[in-house]
């Protein structure tokens, strides 16, 4: 098992991080415990050092610990220390299991025949992370439903983003998170992804998927009322820097398929956190 040192450790050098420091102290350690929960268990799956019975028997640990939590018996460190922001921020117990569903997809190895498919698979691992970032940031001029609905947006623009740039990183794991309809819409196939044949239809792939994460950047900022905004900055630092990276990958013509990752330099990050801040401020 995971120690709870090391989300925390790994937490300054994501994209989380800038947001973080929006928050006042009480927010912060809240979705920094929220942040290592999350970490842990992605890396129950993703980590590679646990075999598939292994990673499937601590994903079953953490099932029957969310439940422990939520009677007040946590067990765990990561969990004991979710614990004041699930009663400080009335955290739902269905997020934090659904993080667990959407991940043990991916150690099922679960193939995407349609784009709802590939939806359900990011309300697990993404949605749910957004739905308990917006408990934490607190909103009171937007519905409940309307917040909800906007984590789910956000959730599925970052996954879509990270999917985008993650296509060959992915094929090394074994992993295809392209939908086979989507793909075949475009001309593409399975066959020539595995070959990584980079061609008009891989381009018209991406740019479909490309143009369904602009579509959930814009639809999130209308779901919010526009007095919610400060509130909900550290999700704008997210996804300035989100869609800073969609469109560099964009620019670079979906180059994807062959060596390092897209990234957004240091320097521009901060720049893009500025103007978050402009945006939910009204400038």
């Amino acid at each position: 098992m995971i120690s709870s040192a090391a989300p925390a450790k790994a937490e300054k050098s994501s994209n989380f991080f800038l947001g973080f420091l929006f928050l006042p102290a009480e927010k912060r350690e809240a979705l920094s415990a929220v942040y290592a929960y999350c970490r842990l268990i992605d890396d129950i799956v993703d980590a590679g050092d646990r075999t598939k019975e292994q990673a499937r028997a601590e994903l079953d640990f953490w099932r029957a610990e969310i439940e422990s939590l939520f009677r007040g018996e946590p067990t765990h460190p990561v969990a004991a220390r979710l614990a004041p922001a699930v009663k400080r921020f009335s955290l739902p117990k269905e997020e934090f299991l659904q993080m667990i569903r959407g991940c043990s997809m991916d150690l099922e190895g679960a193939a995407f025949e349609t784009y709802a498919d590939l939806e359900s698979y990011m309300r697990g691992v993404a949605c749910s992370v957004g739905r308990l970032c917006v408990r934490i940031f607190g909103c009171e001029r937007t519905p409940r439903e309307r917040i909800e609905e906007f984590a789910d947006l956000f959730g599925f623009a970052f996954q879509l983003t990270n999917i985008i740039r993650d296509v060959g990183a992915d094929l090394e794991l074994g992993r295809v998170y392209l939908p086979a309809a989507e793909m075949r819409q475009a001309g593409y196939s399975r066959e020539a992804l595995l070959r990584r044949e980079h061609s008009p239809a891989f381009d018209r792939l991406m740019e479909g998927l490309y143009k369904r994460a602009s579509v959930s950047y814009q639809r999130a900022r209308n779901a919010v009322d526009f007095r919610d905004r400060p509130a909900l900055l550290p999700a704008e630092v997210m996804a300035h820097i989100y869609e800073a990276l969609l469109e560099r990958i964009k620019r670079n013509g979906f180059r994807v398929l062959f060596g390092p990752r897209e990234r957004v330099p240091g320097w521009r990050k901060a720049g893009l956190a500025g103007r978050a801040w402009l945006y939910c401020h009204g400038f």
